[in-house]
């Protein structure tokens, strides 16, 4: 992705160039470009927290009621707070004096006031080895002049599986959701579970048009609902059974909702052979949720 500077000189030009003519803006463009820049300024500010180990600091880009689902941790994080601890915690361990790139590769609005973000991250050692790389894939809310994180989620790459140490740790599964619109969700999961191998066509058709599929088996971000049936298609393992379930559903406005569980994956001796947990941006329709973008991994933890 350009720079920052880049892009900031490019949305000025663009307002400028605007106001000295008859023809219209093209508000995506100042969109787009407002998103990439906006992005640029909080990976930045989450990078500079996490090298200099400040909980706080970091804790601060969260909102206040903000969601944590990560993969090397078992269950979801819920408010400020307790992410604030979690760092605090992180970075007080002795492997915990590490560095994180994270890059950016699709920032979108899906409304006047709230951002989706996707991409990648490495994790480096204090001998510049990588030490982790991961995707994420993020839900935010534009406060002022800068984005807070409503929901974070992120995890490790998994092209090759489960870890196998990981694996061996016994799964944690957190209260099943029952409130508002959980039968909304539910549909969504349920869809998921029965078509997940035999009819990929009927889980790309989840998603809107210009959906995101972060996928950490996939090891990449898939956006556009064509790319991911073929994804879907192309990644389909015969005799694999998918359960999945809801932890917490919360609206966020303009016909926008979060939705986060977990689940497992088992082989035809019914074998679990992988588990983790998930996040998705939901858009509210007349009928019906819709997936804006699908992040789901397994756990990684030691």
């Amino acid at each position: 992705m350009k720079s920052l500077t880049y892009r900031t000189a490019i949305l000025a030009t663009t307002l400028m160039i605007a106001s000295c003519s008859e023809s219209p803006i093209n508000t995506d463009q100042v969109d787009e470009d407002t998103a990439a820049n906006l992005m640029d300024q909080f990976t930045a500010s989450f990078s500079a927290a996490w090298a200099s180990g400040d909980a706080e600091a970091i804790g601060q880009l969260y909102s206040e009621d903000a969601i944590r689902i990560v993969s090397t941790s078992a269950t979801p994080t819920y408010g400020r707070e307790a992410i604030i601890s979690d760092f605090a915690a992180d970075f007080s361990s002795s492997s915990g004096a590490t560095t994180i790139k994270a890059i950016p590769e699709i920032a979108r609005f899906v409304s006047e006031d709230i951002l989706i973000g996707a991409g990648t991250y490495e994790v480096i050692n204090t001998d510049g080895t990588v030490g982790a790389i991961g995707l994420w894939g993020n839900a935010f809310q534009l406060k002022s002049d800068r984005l807070l994180m409503l929901m974070e989620s992120a995890g490790d790459m998994a092209t090759s599986g489960m870890n196998p140490s990981s694996l061996a740790i016994p799964q944690v599964i957190d209260a099943v959701y029952m409130g508002p619109r959980a039968d909304e969700l539910n549909r969504i999961v349920t869809t998921y579970e029965e078509n997940n191998i035999t009819n990929p066509e009927a889980v790309a058709d989840l998603f809107l048009d210009d959906g995101l599929h972060v996928i950490s088996g996939n090891g990449r971000v898939i956006s556009g609902k064509e790319d991911i049936l073929e994804s879907l298609t192309t990644n389909a393992v015969p005799g694999v059974t998918l359960d999945a379930w809801s932890y917490g559903y919360r609206e966020i406005g303009n016909s926008l909702a979060l939705g986060w569980g977990g689940y497992n994956l088992t082989d035809s001796d019914g074998t679990t052979i992988e588990y983790g947990q998930w996040g998705n941006i939901n858009k509210i329709t007349a009928d019906r949720d819709m997936i804006v973008m699908e992040r789901a991994g397994p756990f990684s933890g030691q």
